[in-house]
């Protein structure tokens, strides 16, 4: 199994809450407010270091928050 990097969870996370809301690229877009090409970058792990702000318009586009954004596994662990 390959290790994703940091772009690419993002990337996968971001596909996650599409596929479980039923929306597609263009309609996150809309709703966030984004441009389609941010929202295929940051999914395609092209987009490196997003701005925080483009995450929060992510999230307010699907009606999340960035905690929940972030509530899954590698960044809910505590570092030892």
């Amino acid at each position: 199994m390959k290790l994703l990097n940091e772009s690419q969870i993002l990337g996968a996370r971001i596909v996650e809450f599409l596929d479980s809301r039923d929306l597609t690229v263009h309609r996150l877009a809309v709703k966030s407010g984004l441009p389609n090409t941010t929202l295929v970058d940051l999914i395609n792990g092209t987009t490196k270091s997003p701005k925080v702000t483009t995450i929060r318009a992510v999230c307010s586009g699907l009606g999340i928050s960035v905690r929940d954004f972030f509530d899954f596994s590698p960044y809910n662990e505590v570092e030892k």
